[in-house]
């Protein structure tokens, strides 16, 4: 499924060219004289590097060998007065910040160019990962994630959007993954609801930043009511007041709000305070291995004492294996995502059998750790 247009267009095209082709030197000419013929032989492609002191860099678009012999034949025996940087220039390359990084250092952008290569010739298509009810083992709902195929090569989301940030994308391509995520929703079960992922800081830029969404929506036999906002790293939004009006436009259109890889209860006070959330989902950071690690206990069983007083569902992340989610949902939890439950796939599936199997054995729903007992002072005392 290739819906690439509109992300990459001629200009950023243009500017990546210049990133896959382009080397760098830093030349410090020796003399007025020299600084003039060098600037005279490459005109705006000499260019000052204030950080490097009198140093100048200069961008090439040719064999290093070749500009060396460029350089004798342009300024003749002036070339003799001209030091670069480094002695091998075919080992640098030049990034967009208009620094010099050795090739196995080589900065996000440069090493980003893959994803380029995708969006010119690689196909992207949905998998939608189950998000199950622990009382009752049925789905609730799936969350789409974006995948792209390209050289019998799978990547997943956390490759991509790293990579679309490094490339200056990230909005067109968060707007491909809705795209292509609510294209392939229909796929879903009748009444379950689909989890979009959405960046919160370019929201919080953009208060009409969900238009593109709605737009994909509207041409889709989906239903508004049926999306939840999935607000990735909503922790790291240093100011919450610009998603206001976004979210209550959502809300406007039936969408409800989830609170995504929340890791900290102090922080989803605030949020809560905010967006007064459906869900909250907490980050697999505190649920994987929470079963053996007294601090993580702590944290999960704060956020728990949060769903109830804010009434909103808490959701865990990650979850692998059953002893991890037995503690989950004595914790407060009350819906669960990971392997243990499902795996992504581009055809929704039930949740796994192993899962419901589970939930039958703990039908009965466990009543959370009241506060003060001996465990719960315990964990208490240890994440202090």
């Amino acid at each position: 499924m290739k819906q690439t247009e509109g992300v990459l267009d001629g200009r950023t095209l243009g500017r990546l060219d210049r990133w896959r082709n382009a080397r760098a030197l830093f030349i410090r000419p020796e003399g007025g004289e020299v600084e003039r013929a060098v600037a005279q032989a490459f005109g705006r492609r000499w260019v000052r590097a204030q950080v490097y002191g009198r140093a100048r860099r200069l961008l090439m678009e040719t064999d290093p060998a070749a500009f060396l012999q460029s350089l004798h034949e342009r300024l003749g025996s002036l070339a003799d007065r001209v030091r670069v940087a480094p002695d091998d220039p075919g080992l640098t390359k030049w990034d967009s910040l208009g620094n010099l990084a050795p090739l196995p250092r080589a900065r996000t952008e440069v090493r980003s160019l893959w994803l380029a290569d995708i969006l010119r010739h690689g196909d992207f298509y949905a998998k939608f990962q189950p998000i199950a009810d622990l009382s009752t083992g049925d789905a609730i709902g799936y969350e789409g994630l974006l995948r792209a195929r390209a050289d019998s090569a799978n990547h997943p989301s956390a490759e991509m959007f790293p990579a679309a940030r490094a490339l200056r994308v990230e909005r067109p391509f968060e707007t491909l993954s809705w795209s292509c995520i609510v294209e392939s929703a229909d796929r879903l079960p009748a009444e379950s609801r689909l989890f979009v992922n959405v960046n919160p800081q370019l929201l919080a830029l953009e208060p009409d930043g969900l238009s593109d969404l709605w737009r994909a929506i509207d041409v889709s036999t989906f239903s508004a009511s049926r999306v939840t906002l999935d607000l990735v790293e909503v922790e790291n939004v240093e100011s919450l007041a610009g998603l206001s009006s976004a979210v209550q436009a959502a809300r406007e259109r039936g969408a409800q709000v989830a609170l995504d890889d929340v890791t900290s209860p102090y922080r989803a006070i605030q949020c809560c305070e905010a967006f007064h959330p459906e869900w909250v989902k907490v980050d697999w950071e505190i649920t994987r291995g929470v079963a053996r690690d007294p601090r993580r206990r702590s944290i999960l069983k704060s956020l728990g004492r949060l769903a109830r007083h804010f009434s909103f569902g808490l959701i865990a992340e990650g979850v692998e294996n059953g002893d991890d989610l037995e503690v989950c949902a004595a914790s407060g939890v009350v819906a669960a995502q990971g392997y243990f439950v499902g795996r992504p796939s581009p055809e929704p599936a039930p949740p796994e059998a192993l899962f419901r199997r589970w939930v039958d054995v703990h039908r009965q729903v466990r009543t959370p750790e009241p506060e003060g007992s001996a465990n719960g002072a315990e964990d208490e005392q240890r994440a202090s």
